[in-house]
């Protein structure tokens, strides 16, 4: 039976090195390559029902997500390889832990942005809480 491995992807550098590392490593492997719409990344929006002039961020948002599965979709047919695409909201870090979780996935192969000091301290670090959490092993890329 291959190894299902789930792969976050968020479209940056590291998340690329991810999806490429994971392809290396488990050849035979079945890869769910996961997109997350964080909502604390959607800037406020006074209520502008009234005169019409609001924009639409979530659905800019969402839009990018798929963009961003589109992406990986794209990188690993390059080699000839499938994936299952998945899109969540909510944060980060507990997105993958509960998608490892709830579903059959036997590793997760994660990006690290490599932050440190102060940036680490207020940005938080996905990969790190993924590591010291999840339910199967995890490899971080960097």
């Amino acid at each position: 039976m291959s190894p299902r491995i789930l792969v976050p992807f968020d479209d940056s550098e590291p998340a690329r090195d991810a999806l490429e590392y994971a392809t290396e490593l488990f050849p035979r492997g079945e890869f769910v390559v996961l997109a997350i719409l964080d909502p604390t990344s959607i800037p406020y929006i006074p209520n502008t029902a009234d005169d019409g002039t609001g924009t639409d961020e979530a659905g800019e948002l969402l839009a990018n997500a798929a963009d961003r599965l589109d992406t990986a979709e794209t990188l690993v047919a390059e080699r000839g390889i499938d994936v299952e695409t998945e899109s969540r909201t909510g944060t980060p870090a507990q997105e993958i832990l509960e998608y490892a979780e709830a579903e059959p996935i036997d590793h997760v192969v994660i990006g690290s942005h490599g932050r440190s000091g102060v940036a680490r301290i207020l940005l938080g670090s996905v990969a790190e809480v993924v590591v010291r959490n999840s339910p199967v092993p995890v490899t971080v890329v960097r």
